[in-house]
């Protein structure tokens, strides 16, 4: 083989050049377009760039066929071609970067009156503004969303947590945060064994999607099977009892799920951030907020709230 053929044969051998490039240029659109708000687009956009498994596996193929490619043609290794495979290895581990949804309602919330779901003390799990204190923010339809639990001594049950009883939520009454339109109901999937996730016909198992204003839509999740009292179609009225808390759906303990939404399509829309009104957080009085949620030293850390009313003084 001539030194002329020989060189054209390691030229061959940048083909790869071109996908990694290709993938690279991508992966930055969704990332980058959804920073600019375009609203559903950008959350169908940032799903493709959050999919981890997709993403480790082009990164994986390309770097093994790569390796392959250039130890069976005794390829020389250059700087451009380091340089290209740095980059694979980035684009496996580039959902890293795709932590907070950068929704269109970020700064623009409900201004629907919201009141917590639950009487009585309840612990926020997770809610709030950044991954720290609520693990939903990289998803864009859950972009604000809350759990929430009952603790005693940071602890959600009681015993080894073994069954749902233990749990010192399960069964509680769920009221309706607002006043709205039953927008659908699914009723009828199984309570799930503890820590055993999914199951049943909808990730949110049991639960209600109230239309609480145009184009906003709430989804309250994970009900007792057969609790729920309404059906689609009903007016609702703030405080009313619609359910009881349960384990249905993709859920590692009994809780309540409660998010909003602009579509009442799961995934296919966008979180709207909303403040719950008139509760009290260790003693002290707040009309308006977001209550934060967390875990700290292995136990749930988040604040502590209770319900109070139409009150104005603490």
């Amino acid at each position: 083989m001539s030194n002329d053929e020989s060189i054209k044969k390691k030229r061959r051998f940048d083909w790869w050049y071109f996908f990694v490039f290709v993938f690279v240029f991508l992966q930055l659109c969704f990332y980058i377009i959804p920073q600019f708000r375009p609203g559903i687009a950008g959350a169908i956009l940032w799903y493709f760039g959050i999919d981890t498994i997709i993403w480790l596996i082009i990164g994986f193929a390309l770097l093994v066929s790569v390796l392959v490619w250039g130890l069976f043609n005794k390829t020389i290794w250059n700087r451009k071609r380091i340089a290209a495979c740095v980059l694979i290895m980035a684009l496996a581990i580039s959902p890293m970067a795709f932590r907070v949804y950068p929704s269109s309602y970020d700064d623009s919330p409900s201004s629907v009156h919201f009141r917590l779901p639950l009487d009585g003390s309840v612990t926020i799990a997770w809610g709030g503004a950044t991954p720290k204190v609520n693990y939903h923010v990289m998803a864009p339809d859950q972009r604000w969303a809350y759990d929430f639990v009952v603790t005693k001594e940071g602890k959600t049950h009681k015993g080894q947590g073994e069954a749902c009883e233990d749990f010192y939520c399960y069964g509680m009454p769920i009221l309706a945060p607002a006043d709205g339109k039953v927008h659908a109901v699914v009723d009828g999937d199984p309570d799930m064994p503890i820590g055993v996730l999914g199951g049943g016909s909808h990730p949110g198992g049991n639960h209600v999607i109230l239309e609480v204003a145009s184009s906003e839509y709430l989804f309250i999740c994970h009900m007792q099977p057969r609790s729920i009292t309404v059906k689609a179609g009903d007016a609702v009225q703030v405080g009313q009892i619609i359910g009881a808390v349960g384990n249905s759906g993709n859920t590692s303990e009994p809780h309540i799920h409660v998010h909003l939404q602009d579509t009442p399509i799961s995934y296919i829309a966008e979180g709207i951030p909303f403040y719950y009104y008139h509760y009290r957080v260790d003693g002290e009085l707040v009309e308006c907020g977001i209550p934060t949620g967390g875990v700290a030293g292995g136990k749930w850390g988040g604040q502590v709230v209770e319900h109070v009313g139409e009150q104005t003084d603490g």
